[in-house]
């Protein structure tokens, strides 16, 4: 099985980049930050090979602050929520103007969805400006309050591997939550050495999984 790992920065994968040697099986791409150079480097790659599998990490924005910062959990459909008009006080969705979609869930490997049993499974949102102002978190989180990871590039994975028939597993690493920006608070690298510590332990239970698929 081939398998293609995505990150938007080399920072939050270079803890693997340090062992791939041991995943043959593995390629690595980094895409830059934001779901337009996700897509497009996406578009690149996945016309010049073929994979089997999309694996999205990185680190993320949570809003829920009964996930402890540095957590790592397994994202299984995103959002596209700024993907549509404004209509004065009120946001019409790219599906209700009908001009698209703006909700993923991961494609499915033989019928099945890829659940990891050792992470905790979330909904996220990708967005172009991260959020760091109260009214519009409240905002956010009155629209979606099923929603609890935030992150820039997560959606444009899904949206690659719905188009392309692929399975995708996204791991997020929790660095932050998601307020009034304030990087005192933050431990990006808790959360990229967890959220590699992870990726290793899903490459390696992998066959296990297949298996029972």
């Amino acid at each position: 099985m081939k398998i293609l790992i995505v990150s938007a920065t080399q920072f939050e994968i270079q803890p693997f980049l340090e062992v791939d040697a041991n995943y043959p099986d593995c390629d690595t791409v980094i895409t830059g930050v934001g779901m337009v150079a996700t897509a497009f480097e996406l578009g690149r790659v996945l016309h010049e090979n073929k994979y089997d599998l999309l694996i999205n990490i990185g680190i993320a924005g949570c809003f829920d602050r009964n996930l402890k910062i540095g957590a790592v959990v397994q994202v299984i459909s995103e959002s596209l929520v700024e993907l549509g008009a404004e209509d004065d006080q009120q946001f019409i969705p790219i599906e209700q103007l009908g001009y698209g979609k703006s909700k993923f869930e991961s494609s499915l490997l033989r019928g099945k969805n890829l659940v990891l049993p050792f992470l905790t499974q979330e909904h996220g949102i990708t967005v172009n400006k991260v959020h760091g102002n109260a009214d519009s978190i409240a905002r956010i989180q009155q629209l979606h309050p099923d929603r609890c990871i935030e992150s820039m590039e997560g959606a444009a994975v899904f949206f690659a591997a719905n188009k392309m028939d692929l399975p995708v597993i996204e791991l997020r690493g929790i660095s932050n939550y998601v307020e009034k920006r304030n990087r005192a608070t933050w431990n990006i690298p808790l959360a990229i050495m967890n959220s590699n510590k992870a990726l290793i332990q899903t490459l390696d239970f992998l066959p296990n999984l297949f298996s029972k698929i």
